[in-house]
């Protein structure tokens, strides 16, 4: 098959939005991997009543954690994040007593942003399954900020969380608690503190294990800190708790197809081996130095008024830097990670995610990225350009440091308890929408169709707000399909085919949109 787009195996979706007008953003890579959701968060104090439950979902919640600094901002990179330099040891700098006086500001509105849940919630635990600390690099804050959000968040008299499943000789049962952390930033003693403070699972910022790639994307570490972090991880986690995940980027510019292979190997062959790899394809984004570089790649987006932006960057510059792999390569590296990672006993549950299976075939998958995926997964999220999802209801944070700041400072100073002040329509002070039972159906398809597990028909069926006739539109719209072998229909459920019915998961769910769309209208 010939691909003549590729940007959907890590944005599936980015237009599908266009035919309904849907509020939906789709999930967008972080710096330093895993999943990042940008959708429009929800009102904090709302318990949940959403009927979107699927049979596996439980009343648990996930909560995001975003800590914004990176040493310098990855050329690939368009996320809220705070640039901190190299600040060094010296306490006496005055880099590095910037940098702790910024730090206690925003820990101070991260603190504000968990009393006001705490109020919120009337003294009542919400109950977790995930904790996950993203950014940015949460590696580069202090310890003491890290020690002091954890307290507030479980341990402190007015803490609003609780964890689900604790369990320390049970991986499989305990509560996930991530934190992202790049290759160089840190040591055994920083191991040490973050284990005790209760993290269990480390996503590494890994990318690429070839030094010059690393250096064209901007990194700023090199593949002799990958095997220093694995090593240190191991020797203070144990072979047998060193719960790491790591990324890799195909389409990388100057990125070969023996050069993506030579990657794969490598990361499979680290000891102990991770136990969850994501794998993503780079997207040139306008505004950051590769969409300067490479300005014919960036595609046209749609703002939250629906007006198109296009990439105004003059292109010769791009004659100065590696090129891009091309569309068919591209596709190549995604069918030839798949086989190769399912072949040494990686289970490919989501388009983007692989999870080692143990000795008696459970899967390592990432409770907190599944979260995402599910029918009625619901999750906080505290901190800079953070969103939200709960009843429901989507909100964004201020993307700017001194917004988020000072929004946070007025968070519980409203007199109505049913209309907290991050409830505004004001973009500058975060953002609200509640999706209808149409738009919030499309983002079942679209998270439910990026799993290996597919989408339940009979879940829509025996859904009040939808039924029969909503499950046909859905089969007439993936008909076309089936010939194609890029997906299997079965009575109660949809899945697409791996790898190439998710290499073309913008296609056939682009097809299931126009097929609801004409029915229902």
């Amino acid at each position: 098959m010939t691909v003549t787009s590729f940007y959907w195996i890590r944005l599936p979706l980015q237009t599908l939005q266009k035919k309904r007008g849907s509020s939906i953003s789709w999930h967008q890579l972080h710096s330093n991997g895993d999943v990042n959701i940008r959708i429009k968060p929800t009102a904090l104090h709302q318990q949940s009543n959403s009927n979107h439950n699927e049979p596996s979902c439980d009343k648990s919640f996930g909560l995001y954690v975003h800590i914004p600094y990176c040493r310098r901002r990855c050329n690939y990179c368009d996320f809220a994040i705070v640039p901190i330099g190299d600040s060094g040891d010296d306490e006496n700098n005055i880099r590095t007593m910037g940098f702790h006086k910024m730090d206690e500001e925003y820990k101070n509105a991260i603190l504000n942003e968990i009393n006001s849940i705490g109020e919120s919630s009337h003294g009542k635990k919400i109950p977790l399954r995930s904790i996950y600390f993203g950014g940015g690099t949460p590696s580069l804050a202090p310890l003491s900020t890290l020690r002091d959000i954890m307290h507030a968040l479980l341990h402190s008299e007015s803490a609003p969380f609780q964890l689900l499943n604790n369990i320390d000789d049970d991986d499989n049962e305990a509560a996930e608690i991530t934190i992202e952390m790049d290759p160089g930033t840190f040591d055994e003693r920083f191991l040490q503190s973050i284990k005790g403070f209760g993290f269990n699972r480390i996503s590494l910022g890994v990318q690429s294990f070839d030094d010059n790639l690393l250096s064209t994307m901007g990194r700023v570490h090199r593949s002799a800190d990958i095997y220093n972090s694995v090593n240190m991880i191991t020797e203070v986690f144990g072979e047998d708790k060193a719960n790491y995940s790591l990324d890799l980027i195909s389409g990388v510019p100057g990125l070969t197809l023996a050069g993506w292979t030579d990657a794969l190997h490598k990361a499979v062959s680290l000891r102990p081996k991770p136990k969850h790899i994501s794998v993503y394809d780079l997207q040139v984004e306008s505004g950051t130095t590769f969409g300067k570089w490479y300005a014919d790649a960036v595609e046209e987006k749609e703002d939250d008024e629906g007006a198109t932006k296009l990439a105004r960057i003059p292109p010769a510059t791009s004659l100065l830097h590696p090129s891009l792999p091309s569309a068919d390569d591209c596709a190549f590296m995604y069918r030839y990670a798949s086989g190769y990672l399912r072949a040494r006993s990686y289970e490919h549950y989501e388009i983007s995610s692989y999870a080692l299976q143990d000795g008696i075939g459970r899967p390592h998958r990432s409770k907190h990225n599944q979260i995402y995926w599910e029918i009625g997964g619901k999750w906080y999220a505290i901190g800079l350009g953070a969103t939200s999802n709960v009843n429901g209801t989507r909100y964004s944070r201020p993307r700017a440091l001194s917004e988020y700041n000072g929004w946070t400072k007025d968070l519980g100073k409203d007199d109505s308890s049913n209309d907290p002040p991050w409830m505004s329509n004001d973009s500058e002070q975060g953002s609200n929408q509640t999706a209808d039972k149409d738009d919030a159906l499309l983002d079942i398809i679209l998270t439910r169709l990026r799993t290996k597990d597919g989408l339940d028909l009979d879940w829509i069926a025996n859904n009040e707000k939808y039924g029969d006739s909503y499950v046909e539109a859905i089969k007439r719209g993936v008909k076309y399909f089936e010939d194609t072998e890029l997906v299997t229909v079965s009575p109660g459920r949809i899945k697409l085919t791996d790898p190439d019915g998710f290499l073309f998961s913008n296609n056939i769910i682009s097809n299931i949109f126009a097929q609801l769309d004409d029915d229902t209208d």
